[in-house]
């Protein structure tokens, strides 16, 4: 039962602090634009600003980074033949996330631009280009701070490599891995970093241009996902990497841990009112396919995926968006159900059996567990379930736990004496809980019988999580609180 206590005296107090709150809040978790619109800035660990210190010996030195990464294109070239060039700079990377994070290395593809020419910290400037960083990998970035370093791009002076008037290009990645205790703080890290570039224009539609790009309307299964495993072709890899913006190389209780995932777009829920939809037509054979109310779906390992026809562990997360009638998404992605554990058989990245580096996401199915929504409710997921099975479950223990939140936070809204910063997560929570249920003539929540338990526990977990706040902040204003 909730505690409704008459707080009469602490409203002003509560409410000069909420101001406070949430104006600090306000002016830490915002970005001005280019305009006067203002965007939240995404989680996660990127560069926000590249300043150039020295050169030497170099007639062009420019340097952009990607929007919300750590990926730095370096454009370079020099007059003479005989002379080594170098330029450096000073980089600042802002960890905007929960988690420390540790400078792992650099991450870049040989086949792109000039980086076959990369070596790093070395003296030898023959036929190469030279990256030295300022500080050894394990370089802590703590939640909320930034860190600068400097970085130095030497080009040599090989005759035969280096002509007179050429422009030598790089693009690499400064890897931070998420440095956690547990694989299960990472799994939680990834899958909040992938949500916020489902919710970032440039990232999102990063995203979508990759897998429209690569699907051709044909071959469905080795062509409507993409991802960074072992085997993956260049362009896929470097655009995934790029988007998780180094934070795929994990540190997990002191061990670096690659992980290895593949993003699918597929109706999983069998409702064309979340997700979005895609239309993929090849000229060349006709093929055509069409996607409509597709989920964005995760596939997580840190297996090495070595083993040709073995088995590799695999997590799964869900994300989605709602749609009004007219089809234009409405609000943010958000995730839906568990982060799932399960297996999936090890091949090739484009379905070879017998192959090594990936994996089928098309037979992945899951392994016996419990999973805990809130502290009322867990479920449990037999061995051997697909995942658009275990997508589509309706559960009346799901949808009658969901009642009594409901109902518990419409009490806390409806009590008038209750004034404070957790009255407005608690409606914030019911609000975004609104698409499950309805209200009778009387303002009674009911929840819909008819909703999937994966669309419940991201609602449920919000208004649990709200709950328990707002009855902490009521204890403490009474005195009731340890």
């Amino acid at each position: 039962m909730l505690k409704l206590k008459s707080i009469a005296l602490c409203i002003a107090i509560t409410l000069l602090f909420s101001f406070f709150v949430v104006g600090y809040a306000s002016l830490t978790d915002t970005m001005t634009t280019r305009g006067s619109a203002e965007v939240k800035t995404p989680k996660g660990l990127f560069i926000t600003a590249i300043t150039q210190d020295k050169r030497s010996g170099l007639d062009v030195s420019t340097a952009t980074f990607a929007e919300y990464s750590t990926t730095v294109t370096v454009n370079l070239s020099k007059s003479s033949d005989r002379t080594a060039g170098s330029v450096t700079y000073t980089i600042r990377v802002f960890n905007n996330t929960n988690y420390e994070y540790a400078y792992r290395d650099l991450y870049y593809q040989t086949t792109v631009y000039n980086n076959s020419y990369i070596v790093e910290n070395t003296t030898n400037q023959s036929k190469k280009i030279d990256i030295t960083t300022s500080f050894p990998n394990g370089t802590i970035v703590a939640p909320g701070e930034t860190l600068e370093f400097k970085v130095t791009y030497t080009i040599g002076s090989d005759r035969n490599t280096f002509k007179a008037n050429s422009t030598f290009n790089t693009l690499v990645n400064y890897q931070f891995g998420i440095n956690v205790e547990t694989e299960a703080e990472a799994r939680d890290a990834i899958a909040e970093k992938f949500l916020n570039i489902l919710n970032t224009t440039s990232t999102y539609q990063d995203l979508v241009d990759v897998l429209d790009n690569k699907f051709d309307g044909y071959q469905e299964w080795t062509s409507n996902y993409v991802g960074n495993v072992g085997n993956a072709t260049s362009d896929d890899a470097v655009a995934v990497n790029t988007l998780f913006a180094g934070q795929l190389q994990m540190i997990i209780n002191g061990v670096v841990t690659p992980a290895s995932v593949l993003i699918k777009h597929e109706n999983l829920d069998n409702n064309r009112k979340t997700g979005d939809d895609y239309v993929a037509i090849n000229s060349s054979n006709g093929g055509r396919f069409e996607g409509y109310g597709c989920e964005m779906t995760l596939y997580l390992t840190t297996d090495p995926l070595t083993t040709a026809n073995g088995l590799a562990e695999v997590y799964v997360c869900v994300f989605t968006c709602n749609r009004d009638d007219a089809g234009n998404i409405v609000g943010d992605w958000y995730r839906i159900g568990d982060s799932y554990r399960g297996i999936a058989n090890i091949v090739g990245y484009n379905g070879e059996s017998g192959g090594t580096g990936s994996f089928v996401t098309d037979n992945w199915i899951s392994t016996a567990e419990t999973y805990t929504v809130t502290g009322d409710y867990t479920y449990s997921v037999d061995s051997e379930v697909t995942l658009k099975t275990l997508t589509q479950v309706y559960d009346v223990q799901a949808i009658a736990a969901f009642q009594k939140l409901l109902v518990d936070a419409k009490a806390m809204i409806d009590d008038v004496t209750y004034a404070g910063i957790g009255i407005n997560i608690v409606e914030d929570a019911y609000d975004r809980a609104g698409a499950y249920f309805t209200v009778d003539a009387n303002g009674y929540p009911l929840a819909k019988s008819d909703t999937l338990r994966v669309w419940l526990c991201p609602v449920m977990k919000s208004l649990d999580d709200a709950l328990t706040k707002a009855q902490e902040e009521i204890d403490n204003i009474m005195g009731n609180g340890k």
